[in-house]
């Protein structure tokens, strides 16, 4: 899938924002890393079983 890049000036003309923008970047990244498995287990079945259901339902129209 092609995809496509613009490069963009972004222009902050109120100081306000602009110290903001600056304050979120500075800012400390969390301590906590996010999950790479953010789905239990038990979630992951019950996609995967209905999944299946989905694909049996598209088998059975064609």
């Amino acid at each position: 899938m092609p995809t496509s890049t613009f490069d963009r000036k972004i222009e902050i003309k109120d100081p306000v924002f602009a110290e903001k923008l600056i304050s979120i970047m500075e800012d400390e990244s969390p301590l906590k890393p996010l999950s790479e498995h953010p789905y239990t287990d038990e979630e992951s079945e019950n996609s995967v079983k209905l999944f299946r259901q989905c694909l049996a339902r598209s088998n059975k129209v064609n």
